[in-house]
């Protein structure tokens, strides 16, 4: 069987191994940074135009206990490895995907609402278009039940076998994924990493310096003809969620970007959640490094399964 796409579910499966600290605006996949962010001064980076990829999420303090695009990517790759060595134990042949046809690209950064004035250009409100999976059509009813746990009409029995076998509830693709998280779950901290990351965006949103940027920012918004209360109505607007792209739609959020840059809205609120950040964090660091101490355990680990799948391959043991 050749490279093949993963279903909803083990998709879902995939994405969710890692307990990081997701931000409020429903980003697809929180993004980690080798450190906490610090002032920078003038505007902040152009998440669309930064040729690092840089975000404002992943340079808040909180980044730092949750996974880097690069570790999702070697994460990834070795639970698919651990799925392929699985399915081979029923006699399935699991060719499986590069990790970065697996994991779609993160979302826009729009914690503050938007954020990439080369994005409000094009796309407007709208997220960049993302991939669409391939179709699992192609897998036998017995390739399908030994990767997903599933028979090919979408059921999950009980108690599935191949071969005389049980078969894992969630399949091979489940397994690999459970293999590689068990050992490094932490849900305590995992847990204080998600609450900080979210008390922090509604508690620097009080912040008075914060109250008087986004009132700025309003204001500049019912100069140029858009009444708008916060950065985070246009996304919400139903004219803006329709499949096309309008004028008008690409008009509101280049001065939605231009409001953001006059005001320094984007700087003021940023700086306002970091400080915040470092006050929650500071009240829960043993937790929290516990945490990092884990994650940074669990890449090593996905790191030396991949290693030692392109040493098989290399010498032709990968079989």
């Amino acid at each position: 069987m050749r490279r093949q796409a993963l279903s909803a579910l083990v998709l879902a499966l995939l994405l969710g191994c890692s307990p990081g600290a997701p931000p409020p605006d429903g980003t697809a996949r929180p993004t980690g940074a080798p450190g906490t962010a610090t002032h920078r001064a003038g505007p902040p980076p152009d998440p669309g135009e930064n040729a690092a990829g840089t975000t404002l999420t992943a340079r808040l303090p909180i980044a730092r206990y949750s996974y880097s695009d690069d570790e999702y990517l070697a994460i990834t790759a070795a639970e698919l490895i651990l799925a392929r060595d699985c399915a081979r134990r029923y006699g399935v042949t699991y060719d499986p995907p590069q990790a970065t046809a697996v994991l779609a690209p993160p979302f826009a950064d729009r914690r503050y609402g938007i954020s990439s004035a080369r994005e409000a250009a094009r796309w407007g409100y709208h997220l960049p278009p993302q991939p669409d999976p391939a179709s699992d059509s192609a897998l036998s009813a017995a390739e399908q039940l030994v990767l997903y746990g599933r028979r090919a009409d979408g059921e999950s029995p009980r108690d599935a076998t191949h071969r005389g076998r049980r078969v894992p509830a969630h399949g091979c693709l489940g397994e690999g994924v459970e293999k590689l998280r068990k050992p490094y779950e932490f849900s305590a901290g995992a847990d204080a990493a998600s609450r900080i990351a979210a008390r922090s965006f509604v508690r620097s949103r009080q912040d008075s310096r914060v109250r008087a940027a986004l009132a700025e920012w309003a204001a500049c918004m019912r100069k140029n003809g858009f009444s708008y209360a916060s950065p985070m109505a246009p996304l919400k607007n139903p004219a803006f969620q329709r499949s096309g792209i309008s004028r008008q739609e690409k008009e509101t959020a280049r001065t939605d970007i231009a409001c953001k840059h006059r005001t320094r809205l984007l700087e003021t609120w940023f700086e306002a959640e970091i400080r915040v950040q470092r006050t929650a964090i500071a009240g829960d660091t043993a937790r929290l490094e516990q945490l990092r101490g884990l994650h940074l355990a669990k890449v090593r680990e996905a790191r030396r399964i991949v290693a030692g799948a392109d040493r098989d391959r290399e010498a032709g043991t990968d079989t």
